[in-house]
């Protein structure tokens, strides 16, 4: 019987689509190599940028190159696509409609497993760029699942957006310690969870020695995903 074929629209950034394929693996309940998720990933780190784009429409739009990277992962045999990032998730209907298989969504899978987990009518603080947190779009899934939410101020919204254009994406030093700290301000204005909303982000979560229970990384959640459709259609 076929495997179903995960693709992965990636670049966005280069060093989260390491990360996310590092998680789907060791999420895989594998015994062998052949047990793992078969994977086609074009890791397109030439798309424009997100954010600035939603900041700023005279930006070069990133929509058309994504949707063409979709269609080529379609073409090349994928079953089903992930998107290892938030902020292109502003343009999600647009990808998901250029293509005949699914395309598993980071903010709706998200906002599920963090209302099952702390339950409806609970205030969920919100780590992502500033192109994702001025779109609305991650703030709508939150909503619709009963939870309301609280995101940094604007000073700390800087010290992330250094963080992930910084820091992570340029492969520069950066203090983990700042992100932990914005993370838990939130925690104590009274957030029973905070998102870890952008992948770049994620990266710093994933290297924490110490993980504090109240953060809910998107990333992790999009690779449970993946290693759950799998299973789910084999």
């Amino acid at each position: 019987m076929n495997k179903p074929v995960l693709g992965i629209l990636g670049g966005v950034g280069p060093l989260a689509t390491a990360y996310f394929m590092e998680l789907i693996i060791n999420k895989t309940p594998a015994r062998r190599d052949q047990d793992h998720i078969p994977m086609i990933v074009y890791n397109d780190p030439q798309i424009p940028d997100r954010t600035a784009y939603i900041l700023d429409k005279s930006r070069e739009n990133p929509c058309p190159e994504m949707v063409k990277v979709a269609g080529w992962l379609e073409r090349a045999g994928a079953d089903f696509i992930a998107i290892p990032c938030n902020t292109a998730h502003y343009f999600y209907d647009a990808i998901n409609e250029a293509v005949a298989v699914p395309v598993l969504n980071i903010m709706e899978e998200t906002a599920h497993a963090v209302m099952k987990a702390v339950g409806q009518g609970a205030t969920i603080g919100l780590l992502a760029t500033e192109g994702t947190v001025s779109s609305g779009v991650f703030q709508s899934f939150f909503e619709k699942s009963g939870l309301t939410t609280l995101t940094p101020d604007p000073k700390n919204q800087q010290k992330l957006m250094e963080l992930i254009y910084d820091g992570v994406k340029t492969s520069h030093p950066y203090n983990p310690q700042d992100f932990c700290d914005i993370a838990e301000r939130l925690h104590n204005a009274g957030c029973a969870a905070v998102v870890v909303g952008c992948t770049e982000l994620s990266v710093i979560y994933q290297d924490l020695a110490d993980k504090p229970p109240y953060l809910v990384d998107s990333l992790d959640v999009l690779a449970q995903t993946c290693v759950r459709y799998y299973a789910d259609h084999q």
